[in-house]
């Protein structure tokens, strides 16, 4: 009887345990992302162009589990030759993935205003999963207000830093 009643509670405390949100905590996150992908006026006459980057982008959450920002920085592959992106970033969580025991992760927006060392000038973002507190998937929209083009990418990345344990919520 004392097994069931003890079994009872901590049913009973499992099942209206509620997870610490552990997605977007107050403390820096530095993310590495290769992006591919091509650019393109949409004009029949003008070849697309191929684009790849390589970038990080260190963020920090301004509005814990909501909002964060920083910057970002990518070596880039386009019209034949390397060149830089640089410019702020902001990201902000729409929904986070998981049980009521534990998260696997999140989906948010990115959005960002990058200049280029080839006269570019893009603003854009895009949808993003994050999955346990490491992968990154996304794809992103740009578009090049001074050169009058747009930028279509897929993005793969990885988080580079591990969150602080006192944001973890460990199931033991």
């Amino acid at each position: 009887m004392k097994t069931l009643v003890l079994s009872m509670c901590c049913l009973f405390a499992a099942l209206h345990l509620h997870a610490q949100d552990t997605e977007f905590p107050k403390e820096w996150e530095i993310q590495m992302k290769l992006t591919n992908g091509m650019i393109t006026n949409f004009k029949s006459y003008s070849p697309d162009i191929y684009t790849g980057a390589l970038g990080l982008a260190p963020q920090y959450a301004v509005i814990p589990h909501k909002l964060r920002v920083g910057a970002a920085a990518m070596l880039m592959y386009n019209n034949k030759k390397l060149g830089g992106l640089f410019g702020p970033s902001a990201a902000f969580k729409l929904s986070s993935l998981g049980t009521k025991l534990f998260g696997l992760g999140n989906i948010h927006v990115q959005l960002e205003h990058l200049w280029g060392t080839d006269k570019q000038q893009l603003f854009g973002g895009g949808p993003y999963v994050e999955l346990g507190h490491k992968l990154l998937i996304g794809i992103t929209t740009h578009r090049d207000y001074k050169l009058n083009s747009w930028w279509f990418q897929s993005a793969i990345g990885i988080k580079l830093n591990k969150t602080k344990a006192k944001d973890r919520q460990e199931f033991n």
